[in-house]
């Protein structure tokens, strides 16, 4: 199946084209979706800000481990389907197998940074609470991750549209939309009726052992197990900062009323966007279409893409104030700071991504392991200062 890939045919033109026809729907899309979790965490911000302070530590690196994690699975289907290693369809053995590693690669960071919450909160009391609750939603989580990634990648595919562009915004922002709504959830159902809640997590682990039995895992699967989990597990470490930026600082944005509904869409676009420029580049690197240090093509992208985030500042802006007052019924305007920084830091950080792609080829890496990995995770304390700073301003 063709699939236009622009750089190789299309110009600017083509460019064009892809940003407003697929990039443009794909995150504005995404945004949407953000809002909906940005809701519930505006509207529970307090009661997890008061009593389960962990979650507060936690929460940034979880929301940026899934996009990890299945940022990079989306970045490994989107390769595999440009060279023909793999069948645009959900039974394809390379499907099922990787889905099975998302799962196993969510385990155990999300561990570290639990502990990590703990020993920052030193709060024993709510401790395992929060373990049960974190560790029941990330199964049921990745489970549908796993396949909305296969489907973000495949159903892009064959239309002729290059999942490149499409895929990464739409898992990490699913992956927004699940990871508060569920751990809410779980949260309430372990207050309010531990029984179903402890079967739901026995159901879980069923589940993900009957996903183990389709897939045979291989020397190459091993390869990426060990290769994205050390990255993954050190990034978990490095996330931590992002969680207790926004631990320390919770008060301020609580008090921006704004950002505690703009958060997720914060993290979530920014992450987005790199992750784009650092899956085009890893593609373009297995292609052989990438040369030299300075690629043209990426440059035009990078400015292009910085105008489309400019755009969706304004549409976020304007979504949450439509948000804050439905949900919490407060009147708020336009935020000029944020609507003025905010492109400058998309802008940093796609170039990030882009040097990070080409960095970890030269250093023997998989560059589609690596990179949507590490760049959303940099993004996401990128823009936790970010987000600290301009409620500070506005406070």
């Amino acid at each position: 199946m063709a699939v236009v890939r622009v750089g190789s045919s299309g110009g600017i033109g083509g460019l064009l084209r892809e940003i407003i026809l697929a990039s443009f729907p794909a995150l504005f899309l995404c945004l949407l979706l953000d809002f909906f979790a940005g809701a519930f965490l505006g509207k529970f911000f307090e009661k997890i800000m008061v009593e389960y302070p962990i979650i507060l530590v936690i929460l940034p690196g979880l929301m940026g481990l899934r996009g990890n994690i299945y940022g990079s699975l989306a970045s490994r289907f989107t390769t595999m389907l440009h060279l023909g290693e793999m069948n645009p369809a959900l039974k394809d053995k390379n499907v099922v197998k990787n889905i099975f590693i998302s799962i196993l690669l969510s385990l155990l960071p999300v561990t570290i940074l639990w502990l990590v919450g703990v020993i920052k909160i030193r709060e024993v009391g709510t401790a395992v609470a929060v373990f049960l609750i974190v560790i029941t939603s990330t199964l049921f989580t990745s489970l549908l991750l796993g396949y909305s990634t296969a489907l973000a990648t495949i159903i892009p595919f064959k239309k002729g549209i290059d999942p490149d562009a499409v895929a990464a915004p739409i898992v990490t922002s699913i992956a927004d939309l699940i990871t508060i709504p569920l751990l809410v959830g779980f949260m309430f159902l372990y207050e309010g009726n531990p029984k179903t809640f402890y079967l739901l997590l026995v159901l879980g682990v069923i589940l993900s052992l009957i996903v183990s039995k389709g897939s045979k895992i291989g020397k190459r699967e091993r390869k990426i197990f060990v290769e994205v989990l050390s990255i993954v597990g050190a990034l978990a470490f490095i996330s931590s900062i992002s969680g207790t930026l926004l631990e320390s600082y919770s008060e301020i944005i609580h008090a921006s009323i704004i950002f505690s509904v703009m958060y997720p869409a914060i993290l979530d676009s920014t992450g987005n966007l790199g992750s784009v420029i650092g899956a085009k580049t890893s593609t373009r690197i297995h292609l052989g279409e990438i040369e030299k240090l300075f690629n043209k093509t990426t440059a035009i992208e990078i400015s292009l893409y910085t105008i489309l985030a400019a755009i969706l500042g304004i549409l976020a802006n304007l979504i949450a104030i439509g948000v804050v007052k439905l949900t919490l019924n407060t009147q708020i305007g336009l935020v000029k700071p944020f609507l003025l920084l905010y492109p400058l830091l998309t802008f940093g950080v796609m170039w990030m991504a882009y040097f990070l792609a080409i960095t970890f080829d030269r250093l023997g890496l998989d560059p589609d392991n690596a990179t949507v990995p590490t760049i959303t995770t940099l993004a996401d304390i990128f823009s936790t200062l970010f987000t600290v700073v301009v409620a500070h301003l506005i406070v």
